[in-house]
């Protein structure tokens, strides 16, 4: 179908920023369609992805505008009629395990890389709070000859000597004929470097080339078989992005002299906004009059423990042991990821129910002077402690 393109700049603002959105799920779908933990695999993942990043881009491109700061010193764009694909810090996983932070090397080769004290097995871990059996993986988008590739890298971390302390990094990964010794056939060893340099290992993956945007993802299972992630978000090497693209205040002027647009993605059905709010007004990215802005989640400061009202606002309270049941409330919680954890040890509780208006933990059995640790997505939100000499709860 072909619609008339409006010709107002936030309508156009709009526009290419969806179109920037969803030309990176298709390039990364690879991994982005099951990254997001709490989501399930496919259509939830996609629409958690298309939200986050397109709420990311607005709320940035606004902040930036309202500054008066340019805006292509943090993305570059493409007008609507383009093909092109434009890398952005785009966020390609959401979930509470450690973060991995990576960084890119501007100059030099711009390789990617992660730092660490040493080049070790159980310095690598330790610095990130991994353990053994973890899933690392590696991503870049890097650029060949014009061309921008996503690349992925998979290690598991269990190393071939029993516990890895002491050992190498590189004689785990990589031996000195630069091939990689690992025999466990989950491993998908992408790397076209992989080197201990001073404090970091470098990294580049598939065929070469130079490295504009990374980041690495850690999974792990648990032991009913579910999931866990940590939060990624690519890191931007701007020096390294070609002058093929553009800033996005050009591709929206540029986007301007495109009157008809061939709208084959259901993002298109509702041109600017948000959807299901029936304006016609144009869209201000950062919220302002006229403009319509999703749902915020809304966290309330009481959460109902062993079936009584307690403030939570100051993030640690203490309720009679045993805890038994905790239930949490607020709105647009629906996408939340909620979890919780006995001492903030061991694996992670999901809810037993959970919708927009809260989430509620029931059978726990938390004893005295342990406790219970709630997340929100990913972030320790309060912590519950067991007491056998509280005669009430607050």
């Amino acid at each position: 179908m072909k619609v008339k393109n409006p010709k107002t700049s936030a309508q156009t603002l709009q526009r290419v920023l969806v179109k920037v959105v969803a030309f990176a799920y298709a390039m990364l779908k690879a991994i982005c369609n099951h990254s997001f933990e709490g989501f399930s695999n496919g259509f939830d993942c996609m629409n958690k992805f298309k939200k986050v990043n397109l709420r990311y881009l607005r709320e940035r491109a606004a902040a930036l505008q309202n500054s008066g700061q340019s805006l292509n010193q943090f993305y570059q764009f493409m007008p609507l009629q383009s093909e092109k694909w434009a890398p952005y810090a785009a966020i390609i996983s959401q979930g509470h395990l450690p973060e991995v932070s990576v960084g890119i090397d501007a100059e030099g080769g711009h390789k990617a890389y992660v730092n660490t004290p040493s080049r070790t097995y159980a310095d690598f871990i330790d610095s990130w709070g991994l353990q053994r059996g973890d899933q690392v993986t590696f991503v870049t988008v890097q650029k060949r000859q014009s061309k921008y590739e996503v690349n992925y890298a998979r290690l598991i971390l269990n190393p071939r000597n029993a516990d890895g302390s002491g050992a190498p990094m590189t004689t785990e990964i990589v031996d000195s004929q630069g091939e990689f010794p690992c025999s466990n056939w989950k491993n998908q060893l992408n790397f076209s470097t992989f080197e201990f340099d001073t404090d970091h290992f470098n990294f580049v993956l598939g065929r070469g080339g130079d490295v504009v945007a990374a980041g690495i993802i850690v999974s792990r299972k648990d032991r009913s078989g579910g999931w866990f992630r940590s939060n990624c978000q690519l890191v931007l090497n701007e020096a390294g992005i070609g002058s093929d693209l553009c800033s996005l205040s050009e591709a929206v002027e540029r986007s301007y002299a495109t009157y008809d647009i061939d709208m084959e993605s259901e993002f298109y059905l509702n041109n600017a906004g948000v959807g299901g709010t029936g304006t016609t007004d144009d869209v201000d990215p950062s919220g302002g009059s006229g403009g319509v802005t999703p749902g915020e989640p809304v966290y309330n400061t009481s959460a109902t423990i062993n079936g009584v009202s307690q403030s939570i606002s100051g993030g640690s309270v203490t309720a009679t042991a045993p805890i038994t049941s905790v239930a949490v409330s607020g709105s647009n919680l629906g996408d939340v990821v909620f979890t919780a954890k006995v001492d903030g040890t061991g694996d992670a509780i999901n809810p037993t129910s959970h919708d927009a208006n809260g989430a509620s933990f029931t059978g726990l059995n938390v004893t005295e002077s342990h406790s219970l640790m709630v997340y929100h997505g990913g972030t320790l939100w309060f912590t519950v402690t067991a007491d056998d000499n509280t005669g009430e709860n607050d």
